[in-house]
Formats: C-alpha cells, sequence, structure tokens
C-alpha cells in the first residue's frame, strides 16, 4: 500500500513539473515573440490598423501566454491581436505566426504557397530548421535560444535589425 502511495505521488509530482517546465517554456517564448516585434519591421507595417499574432491549431497555455504579454499592445499605430488559426484564410490575416513543435510538416505546403507573403513564421522543432521558418526556438544546454534565416525574411520584405541578427544562434 504505501509503494502504491509512493509510485503515486511520484508520478503526480514528474506531471506537474513537467507541466510546469512546458509553462515556463511557453512563457519565454511569448516574451521572445514580443521582444522580436521590436526589432523587425514589415512592409507597410505603418498603414496597418491590427498586427494580427496567429498560433496555429490548438495550444492553450502559448495562446494564454502571448495574450498576457502582447494583447492590446501596439506596434507602431496597429493594436496587437492574438488569434487561433487553423485555415490558410486565417493565417494570412497574420503578421507573426506560431506553429507549434510537430506541426511545421502539416502547413509546409500551405506556408509555400504564401511565400511572398509577409509572414514571420516562427517555429519550435528542436532537431531541426524548417525551411520557411523564419525563426526557430530550440532548448541548448537547458536554454532556450533561436535560429533565425535572415534569407527568408528578406525574401518577404520583412527587415530584421542588427541586434536581433547578433543574439539568434545559428
Amino acid at each position: 500500500m504505501m509503494i502504491k502511495k509512493f509510485l503515486g505521488l511520484t508520478l503526480m509530482y514528474l506531471f506537474i513539473t513537467s507541466a510546469s517546465a512546458q509553462t515556463t517554456v511557453e512563457k519565454v517564448e511569448a516574451s521572445f515573440i514580443a521582444s522580436f516585434m521590436r526589432y523587425i519591421k514589415w512592409p507597410e507595417q505603418e498603414s496597418l490598423k491590427t498586427f494580427t499574432v496567429g498560433v496555429y491549431g490548438k495550444n492553450n497555455t502559448i495562446m494564454n501566454e502571448l495574450n498576457r504579454v502582447i494583447h492590446g499592445k501596439n506596434i507602431g499605430l496597429a493594436k496587437v491581436t492574438v488569434m487561433e488559426v487553423t485555415e490558410i484564410e486565417d493565417i494570412k490575416k497574420c503578421q507573426v505566426l506560431f506553429i507549434p513543435n510537430g506541426r511545421s510538416a502539416k502547413l509546409k505546403k500551405d506556408l509555400e504557397a504564401l511565400n511572398n507573403k509577409a509572414i514571420m513564421t516562427v517555429t519550435e522543432e528542436q532537431d531541426y530548421t524548417p525551411d520557411y521558418s523564419i525563426i526557430n526556438f530550440r532548448v541548448l544546454d537547458n536554454k532556450l535560444t533561436f535560429q533565425l534565416n535572415h534569407e527568408i525574411a528578406s525574401k518577404k520584405n520583412i527587415v530584421i535589425s542588427n541586434k536581433l541578427i547578433q543574439m539568434a544562434k545559428n
């Protein structure tokens, strides 16, 4: 009986610790995305009324964190909104698109169709960087880092400051 209680408590502790670590990563990712937006210029940014950050699929934790950190703030004169996206029509409305781990391959064809649209794609693939990703989060030595693909950003007329380029771990 004591062994069952111990195992149950241990499993519960591991689950809570794992969930807490995941939440922490998503808090940092949301803060990074908010910071990135200060170092990036989108074409026609000055004429935007709404600046949309999309999250592909259901990911309530990152949605909540992004809403907490950036919803309602301004990028230039545009108000920032955060929305869940599942369709290509929704993606077209975004200036930033966050694609959670494991969902990159599913979107590849749709994103290639939007190749010329100025959408900053942010992924979180640990083992590789998708060829359409402008920013990719990775954990290295227990620290969240990011890779930056300046070439893709340039093709989309997205201008990234040298300061952000220097901070990337490519």
